[in-house]
Order: structure tokens, then C-alpha cells, then sequence
């Protein structure tokens, strides 16, 4: 019964939320970046192997991308450019982090080949206290 009071009650606050340009409304543009590019990092290395030495960069791309439509709807419907761009940047931004972060601490690092500069291999290193 606790359960189904909460979700009733989440959803009418969900209902009475209002857009905004505050912090608060952009951290979260963020966080989302960060989460929405770091699972796809993580689904391209887990079931992309031949595109594990881009996938930080497919995971950024991705992210980005879906953003930009997703605003360019938003904007489309409702106009208020200055917060749609507002709220697409903070989301690029958030999502170049977390694509790096996934890529290069959180999964097993990769051979990388480069003809320029040989092969390289990144090395993770952990300590319990």
C-alpha cells in the first residue's frame, strides 16, 4: 500500500513541475549526459568488440546526437531557443564526461594501434583499504 501511495503521490508532483534554467535543472541535463553516455559506452564495449577502441567516442556521439533531436522537437513544440540550446549543451557536456570516464576508468582497458604511434594499453590499478 506505501508503494502505491508514493508512486501516486511522485506523480502529481512530476505533474507540477515547471521548467527552468536554474542550476538545479542543468546539473540534471548533466547527470543524464553522463549516465545516457556511459551505458552506451558500456553497451558497445559488451556487444560491439570490433568497435571497443572507439567506443567513448560512439558513446559521446550517440548521446549528443540524441540530444540535439530531442531539443530540436522540444523547440519545434514550444519554442524558448535560449533554454533548449541551454539545455542540449549541458547535456553534451555531461556526456563527454561520462563517455571518457566509462571508457577509460570503468571498463577494462583496450589494445589501442595506431599507425602513427604503435600500439598502446591503458593500466588499471586497484586497492582495497
Amino acid at each position: 500500500m506505501k508503494k502505491i501511495a508514493f508512486v501516486i503521490a511522485s506523480m502529481l508532483m512530476i505533474t507540477q513541475l515547471q521548467a527552468n534554467n536554474s542550476a538545479s535543472s542543468e546539473m540534471s541535463h548533466v547527470v543524464g549526459g553522463s549516465v545516457l553516455a556511459g551505458g552506451i559506452t558500456a553497451v558497445v564495449n559488451s556487444y560491439y568488440p570490433e568497435y571497443k577502441e572507439n567506443r567513448g567516442m560512439i558513446g559521446f556521439e550517440i548521446s549528443s546526437a540524441a540530444i540535439i533531436v530531442e531539443q530540436s522537437i522540444e523547440f519545434a513544440l514550444h519554442g524558448n531557443a535560449k533554454g533548449q540550446i541551454l539545455d542540449a549543451i549541458s547535456h553534451i557536456a555531461g556526456s563527454a564526461f561520462g563517455a571518457f570516464v566509462t571508457d577509460k576508468y570503468i571498463l577494462a582497458p583496450v589494445i589501442n594501434t595506431s599507425p602513427l604511434e604503435g600500439k598502446s594499453v591503458g593500466l588499471t590499478l586497484q586497492h582495497s583499504f
